[in-house]
């Protein structure tokens, strides 16, 4: 027999059967409950999953004034959830953002970020030529087709930069800071100071550097995206984007999410959340890594160019060591075979043992792919060619594994396709 709950504080009080709902029928009972219960005065030490798709309050008003955003509070999931917004603000405390929006890709917060930009037909977004193969597809011929234009062009040679600008006045600049699959090292700084010369709005994609080694906001940036789904949650198992930015640039943002419906699912929040708890450490050992395979790599009778911002031969390696503080450079590798082909490069990845012939980045393990036919597929042979793309690139991205393995499992690889 049950006690009565005030005479029992005890566990057994919260697992009486639910009073609003004895007596009722069989189906009234299966579906109410057990949920909702009463507001405690204990909460769990990790976030949980709220999977509910609609919130309800005591008073419409209450309800009115959550769809108003007059007071705090969640209405529907697509608005998001009390899951999202624990991710949203750890993200935004890490990235030194006053605000974020999580969504469902890395690509979704591309998008979202442009067009909570304010950016119109007609206007010109101007793109750093090297960027990612998807987000030069989505700026170059998807949102050009929508009446927006583009010009992606060297990012590295100011001068140039600046005549471009004043002719062309862009209305956006968007770059990576480190470029993919090259990981050319932009001058950030400048290109924000010579950007907001010409009242340009600034967004980038930090996806590679993460907050770790750049923050930037603390540069000039007026806007910047991530792929949640690389390092930031790191293990390969969910997919995600965010997009951070200024108090006052929120409410675009929002109505832009709301228009667009990129939403993150509430498990995917929780496990990039889950992720993001672990990110500086394993981070900074993929970065260790890479810059010991990049050494490795330098020097190789197989490869005949090693891109990686931390060896003294790169060419922007004192920017970097400026940029990203000196001690870090990511933790991605390219590299060109000697007479390097797309054959010589299927017969490597074929090789490996240990690190993973696939094509994503930032995990706890180590993976390799071959950029002309995953990232940047979507471009010509011409326009790979002109962006520095040999037909014998591979790049790496190190994971937590014992160096010494990845080390053997590269040397092993590259002797297989000799």
């Amino acid at each position: 027999m049950m006690q009565d709950a005030k005479s029992n504080a005890g566990p057994a009080t919260f697992r009486r059967a639910d009073e609003r709902y004895v007596g009722r029928g069989v189906n009234t009972q299966c579906v109410h409950a057990g949920e909702r219960p009463a507001a405690t005065d204990f909460l769990g030490s990790n976030t949980p999953v709220h999977y509910s798709t609609t919130f309800h309050y005591e008073t419409m008003a209450d309800l009115d004034g959550v769809f108003k955003r007059t007071r705090p509070g969640y209405a529907y999931a697509r608005y998001g959830t009390p899951t999202h917004t624990a991710l949203e603000r750890a993200l935004a405390t890490l990235e030194g953002a006053e605000t974020a929006l999580s969504c469902g890709s890395g690509m979704a917060a591309c998008h979202l970020a442009l067009m909570a930009t304010g950016i119109r037909a007609g206007e010109l977004i101007l793109a750093s030529a090297d960027i990612y193969g998807a987000s030069h597809t989505l700026i170059g011929t998807l949102l050009s087709r929508l009446g927006l234009r583009a010009i992606h062009a060297d990012f590295s040679d100011l001068a140039a930069l600046e005549k471009l600008m004043a002719a062309e006045r862009p209305r956006v600049v968007y770059l990576e800071v480190m470029t993919n699959p090259l990981l050319r090292v932009l001058d950030l700084p400048a290109i924000a100071a010579l950007a907001h010369r010409y009242g340009v709005t600034v967004v980038v994609d930090n996806t590679f550097a993460t907050p770790l080694l750049l923050k930037p906001f603390e540069h000039g940036a007026d806007w910047v995206v991530h792929s949640l789904t690389k390092y930031l949650a790191g293990h390969g198992d969910v997919l995600g984007g965010a997009v951070l930015c200024r108090a006052g640039d929120f409410d675009a943002l929002y109505s832009a999410m709301l228009q667009l419906g990129p939403t993150l699912g509430p498990q995917e929040a929780y496990m990039a959340l889950r992720g993001l708890k672990t990110f500086p450490l394993r981070f900074e050992r993929q970065c260790d890594n890479a810059f010991a395979l990049a050494r490795r790599l330098q020097g190789h009778p197989l490869v005949t160019r090693v891109h990686y911002p931390g060896l003294p031969a790169h060419p922007q390696h004192d920017l970097a060591s400026r940029l990203l503080g000196g001690r870090r450079y990511g933790a991605l590798v390219s590299f060109e075979l000697r007479d390097g082909n797309q054959e010589k490069a299927f017969r490597v990845l074929e090789a490996l043992r240990i690190i993973l012939p696939a094509t994503t980045l930032g995990d706890i393990y180590s993976t390799m792919m071959y950029p002309p036919h995953s990232s940047h597929s979507a471009l010509t042979d011409a326009e790979r060619a002109q962006m520095g793309i040999t037909p014998g690139l591979l790049r790496v991205s190190a994971g937590i594994e014992d160096v010494e393995d990845l080390q053997a499992d590269l040397d092993q690889a590259l002797r297989a396709a000799a």
